[in-house]
């Protein structure tokens, strides 16, 4: 993976997109920084989210005053990341056999951009339904599949994909026994797929977690790619 320096027509459009929106971001910007030399590599809205998150935080390293290593208020850049956890296969549509819940078979696959983008746009849609909850419904929704179902494809984007993700929020309605079981399952085949960055929900969306965990006192960490962007860049596109 390659990544240039981005125009200041780049930057603008960037800096544009609302803070709300760091995973349409993320993959504007990835777009806009890959070299567009034979060996680019494919849509980052197909990476993993934990590949996007080191994309971005490469180009932060080389353009923030502080380095390589940069700062996060009292915690840095290495604080998070682990190479020793570095993605074990390397397809995207890998999935783990999870067990059974609810009388069904359940298997997990790997959290994508196009996912996370789909989840953020559903943002308010869901009744009753917002935060960290909205995030973990999402995330549970694109990422378990039961067996011998197919799904559509993410990339089929706001239309056909956007839909079925809604609709299979509903798993928030399971009974609450049914639920935690099948959250147990989730969270369990999550660790598995784990790799470069150990990500959790948050309230405003994802986040990585520091290698220690929160128990070391640092605190969960955002990398938004509105960091990459200069401030005449910001100036300009007021």
């Amino acid at each position: 993976m390659q990544l240039r320096e981005l125009s200041i027509t780049d930057s603008i459009v960037i800096s544009a997109i609302p803070d709300h929106q760091q995973e349409a971001s993320y993959t504007t910007f990835l777009r806009y920084a890959l070299s567009k030399d034979k060996g680019t590599s494919p849509d980052p809205a197909c990476w993993t989210v934990q590949e996007r998150m080191l994309a971005v935080c490469h180009y932060l390293s080389s353009v923030l005053e502080d380095g390589q290593d940069f700062s996060l208020g009292a915690s840095h850049y290495s604080d998070y990341l682990s190479y020793a956890s570095d993605i074990s296969t390397p397809a995207v549509g890998h999935t783990i056999e999870l067990g059974e819940v609810v009388d069904e078979s359940w298997r997990i696959k790997h959290l994508t951009g196009a996912m996370v983008e789909s989840i953020e746009r559903l943002l308010g849609e869901l009744p009753d339904t917002s935060g960290r909850l909205h995030w973990l419904l999402g995330g549970m929704a694109a990422q378990l599949v039961r067996k011998d179902e197919t799904v559509p494809d993410p990339m089929e984007g706001e239309d056909t994909y956007d839909h079925f993700l809604l609709n299979r929020m509903i798993i928030g309605a399971y009974l609450a026994s049914d639920f935690a079981a099948l959250m147990t399952h989730y969270m369990n085949g999550r660790e598995k797929l784990s790799h470069l960055f150990n990500i959790e929900f948050s309230d405003k969306g994802l986040v990585a977690l520091p290698k220690g965990g929160l128990a070391g006192g640092l605190p969960p960490a955002r990398f938004p790619a509105h960091y990459a962007i200069s401030s005449l860049a910001k100036e300009l596109g007021k």
